[in-house]
């Protein structure tokens, strides 16, 4: 039985990529984790939101302690099993009147999972609605082939590199609206992106994503979290625990992710399977 969505939900979530509004924590509790996160940027500002991108979570006690929240750990069982592995996590503001934009995107195009058994969770500490600029899913496209993208580096765009699917097709696409403590689900490979906010009001999400044991890292050995159940699998080395906000022994390793991300000589996941794929001597006609 599930635990969190009822059997229809989880058949819905798994038909068209997606499940919201998922409660994970009170409002209360959003305004706290929101409280925790805006002292860090008053404090660290020149870091957002570049260390914030990949695993921001070994920067806070208080994001682990979000990312592990039983309500949410229950809603991620009830998709991918009882053995469940915290791979990833990002801060994603927008402040109020603020411009920035998500293109339409997959998250699977930036990082290699197999079996793409993989799941995000976007969490408000603010409310996401539509005038707030919330996040925007394509029904069912988690079952297509990965889809080419382009990098932009567009400036206003809050993709690490402004990737974007050319010419997407978004008939019938679904605002998820949550408010502050609530979650949205979404496959790792469904298509979504995000409009600016047009409202005075900041809004503010933390996403994790996760995985089972048996889901191993294409690009190497890469760090995780098992948060619940066990891992009897070993694909991923231990991700560091901070002991403090911005520790600095998991600064420096995050720092080394980082790094690698926004490197440009890096090459998508989806430019890597199309060279794959690609004949070893050009066709001639």
């Amino acid at each position: 039985m599930p635990k969190v969505l009822s059997a229809a939900g989880v058949e819905s979530a798994k038909r068209n990529g997606y499940a919201y509004p998922v409660p994970v924590v009170a409002p209360e509790k959003a305004c706290h984790y929101l409280e925790q996160y805006e002292e860090f940027e008053r404090n660290h500002s020149h870091d957002r939101p570049r260390k914030l991108m990949v695993k921001a979570h070994i920067l806070f006690p208080w994001m682990i302690e979000l990312g592990t929240t039983p309500a949410l750990l229950d809603a991620i069982e009830d998709l991918i099993g009882p053995d469940i592995m915290l791979t990833i996590s990002a801060v994603w503001v927008k402040d109020g009147n603020d411009p920035s934009f998500t293109t339409w995107h997959q998250d699977s195009a930036y990082f290699g999972f197999e079996p793409l058994d993989v799941w995000g969770a976007w969490v408000g500490l603010t409310d996401s609605l539509i005038e707030h600029g919330c996040l925007r899913y394509k029904p069912g496209s988690h079952l297509r082939d990965e889809l080419d993208h382009v990098e932009t580096w567009a400036e206003d765009n809050l993709l690490a590199r402004g990737q974007l699917i050319p010419e997407f097709d978004e008939t019938g696409a679904v605002d998820a609206e949550v408010r502050a403590g609530e979650a949205t689900l979404h496959h790792f490979r469904t298509a979504h992106s995000s409009k600016p906010n047009t409202t005075d009001q900041r809004r503010i999400g933390i996403l994790f994503v996760y995985c089972p044991p048996h889901v191993r890292p294409t690009l190497g050995r890469f760090p995780a979290k098992c948060v619940r159940g066990t891992d009897s699998h070993g694909h991923y080395d231990p991700d560091p625990v901070p002991k403090r906000v911005m520790d600095p022994d998991t600064l420096g390793f995050l720092n080394r992710l980082v790094d690698g991300y926004f490197d440009p000589n890096v090459r998508s996941e989806s430019e890597r399977n199309a060279a794959a794929s690609a004949p070893s001597h050009p066709i001639s006609g």
